[in-house]
């Protein structure tokens, strides 16, 4: 959700080399032994601009069972640190950080400081590796969500193995909640996630619920490698997935992937059950954390699932493209090529090609032309516009965590 010099052929073969290695290890997430890191972000956002988060820990070295800093900068592509942030669901940024087993889960909020960062202090219980998901969005921008490994000196706990809850049932806190998927568990499957709260006291319905950062719930959902991140948010009761803008969590008008979705006005309270719109890109392992506030609590409830394989998949050569389009490809790695170059006032014609069903690319959005597409798997569907001003406009699934980009000159 990334110039062309024309020189000497050998002096071309080292330089294309060099470039291919630094945009390799731009894409990955920050790892840092020192906990100070810094990552370009290649995420297209609303101005044509990047952005890279700095971080850093003080002390450097965190260690277990200690109060540390986390301080956080943003900074765009002139290297000048943004300060004028988006407050979705009531905070410049969203931190959510687990450690590398998913056992513990911990979503606080940076503020920010006269300096332009953002800072929080966490105390992590253990040592070991935890992983930090930095979600924030620049003013006029697409939502940023930025993945930080931290090493934690101390004792390590045993792991605590994932398994698949064999029922989708929990109580904590004396909250009971049931959770009810509206769909098979496949990948890229959209789907309803729906909840019923319960005092697990009386088994009567949960109608104390409080809002928690303005909405009745929030949603976190994690692969089990880490990889994957959506923090989805509520849909009103009886509110249809169609009625939502398919953008993940990006504006407030906000949506997850965090692109998330835009969501009904702020729900009442007193109400026990809620839904989270989202897609599970992946099969594998999945854990969803679903908060709840109650009596001024918040309480985090989990649930570990397993999604399957979508099971439907076909050959790139099955599909035909029309010589004048350009052919985009959708698959679990995103768009292929995820930024086209076009010019001004010349029609342009882009051929989706969805390969198979395990990514959460069944529907392309291009919000700045009010396009919306359903791409099923196998088949090619076409794209058209004339593009009248130099602009960037981006793209994006349905849940907004594949983006590309079109750039007119």
């Amino acid at each position: 959700m990334r110039k062309i010099i024309i020189i000497s052929a050998s002096a071309c073969l080292v330089i294309v080399g060099l470039f291919l290695v630094a945009c390799a290890s731009n894409s990955k997430s920050n790892t840092s032994n020192s906990n100070v890191a810094s990552s370009e972000m290649p995420v297209a956002a609303g101005d044509g601009k990047q952005f890279k988060l700095e971080f850093k820990s003080q002390p450097a070295e965190i260690a277990a069972g200690s109060p540390t800093d986390l301080v956080f900068t943003i900074k765009d592509k002139q290297g000048t640190t943004v300060k004028d942030l988006q407050i979705v669901h009531e905070k410049p940024m969203h931190l959510i950080i687990v450690s590398s087993d998913l056992a513990e889960f911990y979503h606080i909020h940076p503020e920010p400081q006269a300096d332009g960062s953002l800072r929080v202090s966490n105390t992590f219980p253990n040592g070991g590796d935890y992983k930090l998901y930095a979600d924030f969005t620049p003013a006029g921008s697409a939502q940023v969500v930025e993945q930080i490994v931290v090493k934690v000196a101390g004792t390590q706990r045993a792991k605590v193995a994932l398994v698949p809850d064999p029922k989708f049932e929990k109580t904590v806190d004396g909250l009971k909640v049931v959770m009810k998927p509206s769909a098979d568990l496949k990948a890229g499957q959209e789907l309803t996630l729906d909840f019923q709260a319960f005092d697990a006291a009386s088994g009567k319905p949960a109608t104390d619920l409080q809002n928690y950062l303005g909405e009745l719930a929030h949603f976190v959902l994690i692969s089990e490698d880490l990889k994957d991140f959506v923090h989805a948010h509520p849909m009103a009761k009886g509110q249809k997935m169609d009625s939502m803008k398919m953008n993940g969590d990006k504006n407030d008008d906000h949506g997850a992937a965090d692109d998330h979705s835009k969501m009904a006005p702020h729900q009442k309270e007193s109400a026990s059950e809620v839904s989270a719109h989202t897609t599970f890109p992946r099969a594998g392992l999945y854990k969803v954390w679903a908060q709840f506030q109650r009596g001024g609590k918040v309480i985090a409830v989990p649930f570990i699932v397993k999604i399957g394989d979508a099971g439907v998949k076909t050959a790139e050569n099955d599909t035909v493209v029309p010589a004048d389009a350009i052919k985009v490809t959708v698959s679990s790695d995103g768009y292929s090529p995820s930024s086209i170059n076009v010019k001004k006032g010349q029609p342009v014609k882009l051929a989706f090609f969805r390969k198979d069903a395990n990514n959460c690319g069944g529907t392309v959005v291009f919000e700045k032309l009010n396009i919306k597409k359903e791409l099923p798997v196998g088949k090619t569907v076409l794209v058209e516009f004339v593009p009248k001003d130099d602009d960037e406009i981006g793209f994006a699934c349905g849940m907004g965590m594949l983006r590309g980009k079109i750039i007119v000159q």
